[in-house]
């Protein structure tokens, strides 16, 4: 007999191909991109017809203080993120995803053409407010995407929400509507908070504004719940909050947009 989850995944995705959207592929998003990978054939080895599509965002090239904390060799120095991680992972899986040097907000605009626009799945794994309040205005503004799944993370702490974004077809105070983390989050909204964007020269330097697998956590955290999704056919919590210096970690309930109760269990 099936399990009675509290959210259960759109039908339409298990019936064909699903695409994603990875917007960054730093610290969190290199290590989410190879997950991605695994779960497309985990999925598939569990009867899905067609598995994931990702395609993955990012201006950023790899440095010298990426080397080690984040999922790039020297080697890599000066080679744009998205087209190094991409291509690893469709030579070792034999996969067909795309890369793009820009920022998703560019495809959004319609900058470039070439760029599937729409697609099931967002993952941001960005670090900046700035980028959240962009995406929360596109996503909120008319984008259309079934899921937006954040990753955000300080130096020993990180949290993981699955949310969705309004649309015609699921207006932003629909019951059983989940909450997008700048909803549980308004203050990622608040262009009076001022951003930590101290550039990092140093992996040492790296290593004192974020841990060295808090990355590793986050990334695993959010591909569990993709996991659970499609595997399950639906959760029971649409996020978690980690923190590594106490070791302890917390699941989030799953609260609708029409709900006002606490972010999460302890």
């Amino acid at each position: 007999m099936m399990e009675t989850l509290p959210h259960r995944i759109p039908s339409e995705l298990l019936t064909r191909r699903v695409t994603i959207h990875l917007a960054g592929v730093g610290g969190n998003g290199a290590q989410m991109a190879g997950c991605l990978a695994r779960l497309d054939i985990a999925m598939r080895a569990l009867g899905h017809p067609a598995g994931l599509h990702v395609h993955a965002f990012d201006p950023d090239t790899a440095s010298e203080a990426n080397v080690g904390r984040q999922l790039y060799s020297r080697a890599d120095v000066g080679a744009h993120k998205a087209v190094v991680t991409i291509t690893r992972l469709n030579q070792f899986y034999g996969l067909d995803w795309d890369a793009s040097v820009h920022a998703i907000e560019a495809a959004w605009r319609g900058e470039h053409s070439y760029t599937k626009r729409e697609a099931d799945i967002l993952i941001s794994c960005v670090d900046t407010r700035a980028a959240r309040r962009k995406m929360h205005a596109c996503l909120f503004g008319g984008e259309r995407y079934l899921y937006w799944l954040d990753l955000g993370n300080r130096q020993h702490d990180a949290q993981v929400v699955l949310g969705q974004p309004p649309s015609h077809a699921l207006p932003q105070n629909a019951p059983g509507r989940l909450r997008c983390v700048t909803e549980r989050y308004p203050e990622l909204l608040d262009e009076t908070v001022p951003e930590d964007d101290t550039p990092s020269c140093s992996v040492r330097m790296s290593l004192a504004s974020q841990g060295l697998f808090i990355n590793d956590f986050a990334a695993r955290y959010a591909a569990q719940l993709l996991f659970e999704l499609f595997s399950s056919g639906g959760i029971n919590a649409q996020g978690v909050v980690v923190d590594l210096k106490t070791k302890r970690t917390a699941p989030m309930r799953l609260l609708p947009a029409d709900v006002n109760d606490a972010p999460y269990d302890v």
